[in-house]
């Protein structure tokens, strides 16, 4: 038979403890497991499931609204009641107070000043002996199935659901993503409630703890429960840093126009030969995108890049990318579809430009015109356009080097002065004088359309005219 547990009606009908009820009268058959004093400011963060806030009035602020969201916060952490000491420092308890209690049915209980409250704690311990044992023998059962914690963590979390009769999942605060999770029970109550804690080792990683109605976990599991997931998900957790780093370090070197075989580890050789794409996101989304994509383990190489973060995808992978996007909220503009992992710098150009054109509004926009790629189609051909626009320009001689630098960085920031200026730490007046001297050296001035266009294109083509391997020096210094 189950053993009786004390309520809260059982302390009231007690009559050396000398308590009476002030509201929520309706919610005295509610279990109380412990009695605790607490005078800090939430004490809600500080008890649990059917324990007793006891309190001379410390904690309980003096306004109505105050009052109601103190029952409010008591009554959502699934406390059993809160005992009020008839001392002086107890502020005027308020008619908002006790309605917000009543519409709670959450006993609001009044003691009087002789009695201690060392009393009422007795009374609740006597009576929770036994319950106090079996929370020990599970406690015992929890530390037995801690083994766990390092070689299977899946199978500890569904050990653990088993064991409290609750479900268990690890969820990442930034995305709201599972990270880790047991096996799905084969039936589950109609009404759960959840609570979510901070994990000790890293709090932006919560357990998410679904109760049953009557088989609360009681704070006292939960401290020994929260140690044991950590160590259970440190080793996920570390493999999904440990991805992110990869996706963002290898992209980086694509985007160079280097192709490491690390990249194959991410990429499937065979759907980037299917066609792939590039899609930007704002900077500022960019960790919750980068942490969600290794959550999911998603084939995708994904990292920040000067104006944007950018992720790079296979288009079989297209429809998973943009689902998770839209779960995160997070505006996107994609790229044409490209089959050359060299023209990847090429791809993030025009997905930077689409997210730039694609306004607040837009969950996705895709490139719509002729890809760049199509304007560069050989090596010869780009050789061609940028020796032909760029001219001097195109060698290694240093003061060539630094007015390249100049005009492409003017052109990237859609000739912008004061930004370019800023980028390249230089004087207004300095950058007109190197702009003037491209067009002396180019025959090209970037202020026209047809200036402009040239330089866009030979700017555009300069990654692969320097994986291809430049041509010998054009020309001579300025």
């Amino acid at each position: 038979m189950e053993q009786a547990v004390l309520t809260v009606e059982d302390v009231v009908n007690t009559g050396s403890l000398n308590t009476r009820v002030l509201a929520g009268t309706a919610g005295v058959e509610r279990k109380v497991l412990w009695a605790h004093s607490c005078e800090m400011h939430d004490p809600a963060r500080w008890l649990g499931p059917h324990e007793l806030l006891m309190t001379i009035g410390h904690c309980v602020p003096a306004d109505a609204q105050g009052q109601r969201e103190f029952v409010s916060k008591l009554d959502t952490a699934g406390l059993a009641g809160v005992v009020l000491g008839d001392h002086e420092t107890l502020p005027p308890i308020t008619p908002d107070m006790l309605e917000e209690a009543d519409a709670r049915d959450f006993p609001v209980l009044l003691t009087a000043a002789e009695t201690p409250f060392a009393a009422i704690a007795r009374t609740i311990a006597a009576a929770t002996a036994t319950t106090q044992t079996m929370q020990v023998l599970k406690l015992s059962k929890l530390y037995q199935v801690s083994t766990l914690a390092h070689t299977d963590p899946g199978q500890l979390l569904s050990s653990l659901q088993t064991l409290f009769r609750a479900g268990l999942r690890v969820i990442d605060g930034t995305t709201g993503l599972t990270i880790l999770s047991g096996e799905a029970p084969g039936s589950v109550p109609a009404s759960t409630r959840e609570r979510a804690y901070p994990l000790p080792g890293d709090p932006t990683i919560k357990l998410v703890v679904s109760e049953y109605p009557g088989e609360e976990v009681g704070s006292f599991l939960v401290v020994h429960l929260l140690q044991v997931v950590d160590v259970g998900s440190s080793r996920p957790l570390r493999t999904i840093r440990r991805r992110m780093e990869r996706a963002a370090r290898v992209l980086g070197l694509v985007l160079e126009g280097k192709i490491p075989p690390e990249a194959d580890t991410v990429l499937n050789a065979d759907d980037i030969r299917a066609g792939y794409q590039v899609a930007a996101v704002p900077l500022a989304d960019g960790d919750r995108v980068a942490r969600a994509v290794a959550i999911r383990n998603l084939p995708l190489l994904a990292g920040p890049d000067r104006n944007a973060f950018l992720i790079l995808f296979p288009a079989a992978h297209r429809h998973d990318l943009r689902a998770l996007l839209k779960q995160l909220s997070v505006r996107a503009g994609s790229s044409s579809s490209f089959t050359d992992l060299r023209d990847s710098k090429f791809a993030a150009s025009e997905a930077a430009k689409v997210l730039d054109a694609g306004g607040p509004s837009h969950e996705w926009s895709d490139f719509e015109g002729v890809p760049i790629s199509f304007l560069t189609r050989s090596r010869q051909e780009t050789h061609a356009i940028v020796r032909q626009v760029l001219g001097p320009l195109a060698g290694t001689d240093k003061k060539h080097a630094m007015l390249r630098e100049t005009l492409f960085t003017f052109v990237a920031n859609d000739r912008q002065w004061q930004k370019t200026a800023s980028d390249l730490g230089i004087h207004r007046q300095s950058l007109a004088y190197r702009l003037a001297r491209v067009r002396d050296i180019t025959g090209r001035d970037v202020s026209t359309s047809g200036g402009l266009a040239a330089f866009w294109l030979a700017h555009q083509a300069w990654p692969a005219y320097l994986d291809s391997g430049r041509s010998p020096d054009i020309g001579a210094a300025p």
